[in-house]
């Protein structure tokens, strides 16, 4: 155990979670729309699928755990504004797409999607899908609250054509629950399973979150056991972000309830030991697949994807993105919404994107993200690759990231060879900072703040 704690020690430090590169911190505030649009007049020229992410903000109440951008409304009353510069906002992107439309990977998030009633969620389908159509064999998923799930939800997204749903878990313990102000039943998340399975969602997936007030390996183990009985599709377990400086409403929770850092990891270990025991396939630091699963399968032959959708099977080199607080990466260029949904519908409304922050890639960028997708997904990085995709040799040009990762093989986490960088089973749970030597912003973005690693 010892070696455990010294290894949270060595490596429980805030750092990015590298969905793309370079992370959102290091981006320019004052980023200009013309540099987005030449962004768009580049991407318009390829002929490749895109992958498309519609952000919808609202929740009826605040989880205390949550840090995603959400929109707190009890009343359904700001829905119909919202849709309205929603669709204004598809057609300011669909103009500047005029030769290239078509959708491989659609996802939804928020907020809660699940938020907007049957009648809404076919009215933002299909204002989406008539203007960026779905290619055949799209993997088309959002994410869904059981607590607030309607009968008739389900069986209407199935019917649009989703085909993969994520429902929140976080923890089944009852106190956890009331401590993350969410209050989520075994029989709902159990109703929401059976439901999506018999209504013929081929994914169903299941996100739980380690590191949650009031959390114990006990309680931990139990809903890892109910967890495994439902045989998920697949499983995020992410690290719970205790950030109350950065989040107030996170001030609600108490401190000594939040498991120390050993005690983080641990219950990341054990969860980890628990899903591949149960023969769940790693994907790289916090997903677990079904052997049977595609993105299972992906990580075996090399094909696995990783965007701001998080880890995929398929998906465009470009992905287009709308809502409040939405990334977009098209020709070379990030783009993101403004955060605040009345700046954004003011910004959309008057036929301009709502630019909140940007960055145009250089071809060091692009291939120093290709390098950590590679290291984050494949838990690899092999020179031979390297030299062909990038025409790079790798140990002359990456001296600086060799010399801190040799540091780190008496850890016991990586090896660095002749061939290349292989990260350990241990080094797994701990891939975000393998990945960071690579990173060329990490000195630029020095007292930003991230989510702790561990």
């Amino acid at each position: 155990m010892n070696n455990l704690i010294d290894l949270v020690r060595h490596y429980d430090r805030p750092g990015p979670r590298y969905t793309g590169y370079p992370m959102p911190p290091a981006w320019h505030d004052d980023f200009p729309e013309s540099e987005l649009i030449e962004g768009l007049k580049r991407a318009d020229q390829s002929k490749e699928a895109l992958s498309f992410y519609a952000h919808l903000p609202f929740c009826k109440r605040r989880c205390a755990y949550c840090g995603c951008n959400v929109v707190i409304s009890p009343h359904y009353d700001p829905v119909e504004s919202f849709l309205q510069h929603l669709e204004q906002e598809l057609d300011l992107w669909a103009s500047h797409l005029p030769n290239r439309r078509g959708v491989l990977q659609l996802h939804w998030g928020g907020g809660t999607p699940t938020y907007l009633e049957v009648p809404e969620l076919r009215r933002t389908f299909k204002m989406i899908t008539d203007r960026f159509p779905l290619l055949p064999g799209a993997e088309v998923s959002l994410e869904a609250d059981p607590t607030f799930l309607r009968p008739d939800q389900l069986p209407a997204l199935r019917d649009m054509g989703f085909n993969r749903v994520s429902f929140g878990v976080q923890d089944l313990d009852k106190d956890v629950q009331e401590l993350i102000t969410r209050g989520q039943t075994w029989e709902q998340t159990l109703a929401a399973v059976k439901q999506a399975r018999s209504v013929g969602f081929e994914g169903v997936n299941l996100d739980l979150v380690y590191g949650l007030p009031g959390q114990t390996l006990e309680k931990f183990r139990r809903t890892l056991d109910e967890v495994i009985a439902l045989q998920p599709n697949r499983l995020a377990v992410y690290g719970f972000a205790y950030l109350p400086k950065m989040m107030p409403f996170q001030r609600s929770i108490p401190a000594e309830t939040i498991p120390t850092p050993d005690n983080k990891l641990q219950l990341l270990l054990m969860a980890t030991e628990k899903l591949e025991a149960a023969g769940y396939v790693a994907v790289g630091m916090d997903h677990f697949a079904h052997p049977e699963d595609s993105l299972a399968k992906a990580v075996k032959d090399g094909s696995i994807i990783r965007n701001f959708m998080g880890y995929a099977v398929q998906g465009g080199p470009d992905m287009v993105s709308i809502g409040p607080s939405a990334i977009s990466d098209v020709g070379g260029v990030y783009h993101q919404n403004d955060k605040i949904l009345s700046k954004w519908e003011k910004a959309v409304g008057s036929g301009h994107f709502a630019m909140h922050k940007g960055h145009t890639c250089t071809i060091e960028d692009r291939m120093r993200r290709w390098v950590i997708h590679q290291v984050m997904g494949r838990f690899e990085l092999r020179w031979a690759d390297l030299k062909a995709k990038w025409g790079v040799d790798g140990p002359a040009h990456f001296a600086q990231a060799l010399q801190e990762l040799n540091a780190e093989e008496p850890m016991g986490t990586v090896k660095v060879t002749a061939e290349g960088v292989f990260v350990t089973e241990l080094g797994r749970r701990f891939v975000r900072n393998l990945a960071m030597p690579f990173d060329a912003y990490m000195e630029q973005m020095a007292g930003k703040t991230f989510s702790r690693t561990v």
